[in-house]
């Protein structure tokens, strides 16, 4: 029983030590890292952040750059400033902070320098080494949203990562995701309704596709044509020898006779149905 119970308080103590371990990030501070304090202080990094914000991404803003023209107009100075990688870097910032700024809140184009503005922020070195700092920046009006502007440097001061994310409420949240639920359900069911109609449809394409069958009727008709149409192309069949031999075996069985000798066909002439029925 004494060694159970000492094997669950080691087990314990490693557990709480290894919780101890993994929280071990320290903010607002580089030391023992490879940044240097006198530059890397809260001063100089809030002052940084203050100038993503205000001189970069507002003055861009108010001079008409968006993220579909944002190349053409400052790939070149940025380039030459950094280099292409940081270009990226800045151009995906942007990107997160322009699709923000009206939730963020501000009254008009004229007063969004005072706005809008950094308010607090908070740097710490991650796992990798690299020194990560999250800036608060808040808006003005009833349904401004603050956000926090997130960004990364090198020990040069070069940036390694930008991004900009609106704080929104539990409620709203729970609302956009709700959203999201119904316009994907919805657009589930309305595939299946549109698969289903379309199946339902197949037994109808199938009859249109059918060629409708003939009667006995016009088939009958049909013969008679084609019949007539023979006998008209040929009146004179008194050269066919077949025929003449059926028709002479025909009146030799009327007659009785048990021989075709004397009877000779001349010609063979059609004849109206009425006089068939005259006959």
């Amino acid at each position: 029983m004494k060694h159970k119970i000492l094997a669950l308080g080691v087990t314990l103590m490693c557990m709480l030590s290894l919780a101890a371990c993994g929280d071990n990030i320290k903010y607002d501070t580089v030391a023992g890292s490879k940044y240097d304090e006198t530059t890397f202080n809260k001063e100089n990094l809030t002052m940084f952040a203050e100038n993503i914000e205000d001189s970069w991404f507002e003055g861009w803003f108010l001079s008409d750059i968006t993220p579909d023209n944002f190349e053409d107009n400052l790939y070149d100075g940025i380039v030459q400033s950094f280099d292409e990688e940081t270009f990226a870097v800045i151009l995906a910032g942007y990107k997160n902070w322009y699709d923000a700024v009206e939730e963020i809140g501000y009254s008009s184009p004229a007063t969004l320098a005072d706005d809008i503005s950094v308010k607090s922020i908070k740097y710490y070195i991650n796992r990798d080494g690299e020194l990560m700092v999250d800036a608060i920046i808040e808006g003005t009006g009833e349904k401004a949203h603050s956000a926090i502007l997130e960004y990364s440097l090198d020990r040069k001061g070069k940036p390694l990562l930008i991004s900009v994310n609106v704080n929104h409420s539990t409620g709203e949240k729970l609302a956009s995701a709700g959203l999201n639920t119904l316009l994907g359900m919805g657009m589930a069911f309305a595939v299946l309704i549109i698969i289903a109609l379309v199946i339902s449809a197949f037994p109808l394409i199938g009859k249109l596709a059918e060629k409708k069958p003939e009667t006995d009727k016009a088939i009958t008709k049909q013969s008679m044509e084609n019949v007539t149409a023979q006998i008209a192309d040929k009146e004179d069949l008194s050269e066919d020898a077949e025929l003449v031999a059926v028709i002479a075996a025909a009146i030799a069985a009327y007659e009785g006779s048990a021989s075709t000798d004397g009877y000779v066909v001349r010609s063979i002439r059609k004849r109206s149905a009425s006089n068939w029925k005259k006959a």
